[in-house]
């Protein structure tokens, strides 16, 4: 499925909860909803609904190559369902809040699954991993970093909404801090 905006968006969700994990339509609907009020936070300028758009859109390109596409789709709309810059547990409350999904859903999967998304939301943390593969949860990384691909006004649009997301912090201290984790990404340690 092509995602292109919200209603595609939210049909993925619909069709992955409903369909595929045999969730209720209403509970389905109602975990939408979280998810759509969690991504449209008035302090997230990067961290929205559109960035789950963009990587759906990686995604469709690398569908082929995944052990389990709907693994990876779960991970992806729940990686960063708790975004608060100002701490430091956010991909913790996200992997809680997935479990909390598949606990009070009584989704369709086997408890190795639950762990495995789990864990990958967890990676975010620190996009570092010990080996290189493509095993999902590699595709899942890169396609949340796609975005430091982007070619200049791309790229710029991204720096300028983080930039926003962490304007509680000094410039000065925001720079050093930001090129820190640049490289720690691009070295990969």
């Amino acid at each position: 499925m092509n995602i292109r905006d919200m209603t595609d968006l939210k049909q993925c969700w619909m069709t992955l909860s409903h369909d595929r994990l045999g969730v209720s339509e209403e509970k389905t609907l109602n975990w939408w909803k979280h998810i759509q009020s969690q991504y449209s936070e008035s302090h997230r300028y990067y961290h929205t609904l559109n960035h789950l758009i963009e990587m759906f859109d990686h995604l469709n390109g690398h569908k082929t190559k995944l052990s389990d596409p709907d693994l990876v789709s779960l991970a992806i709309f729940f990686h960063d369902i708790i975004y608060d810059p100002m701490k430091s547990d956010n991909e913790e409350r996200s992997a809680e809040l997935f479990v909390q999904y598949t606990t009070e859903c009584s989704v369709n999967l086997k408890e190795e699954e639950i762990s495995k998304v789990k864990d990958w939301i967890l990676l975010t943390k620190t996009h570092q991993v010990n080996d290189e593969g493509s095993e999902d949860y590699h595709y899942f990384l890169d396609i949340d970093m796609a975005v430091l691909g982007r070619q200049d006004k791309g790229y710029k649009e991204y720096a300028d909404q983080i930039r926003e997301e962490y304007k509680h912090v000094p410039e000065k201290e925001y720079k050093t801090k930001r090129s820190k984790v640049l490289v720690k990404i691009r070295v990969g340690n």
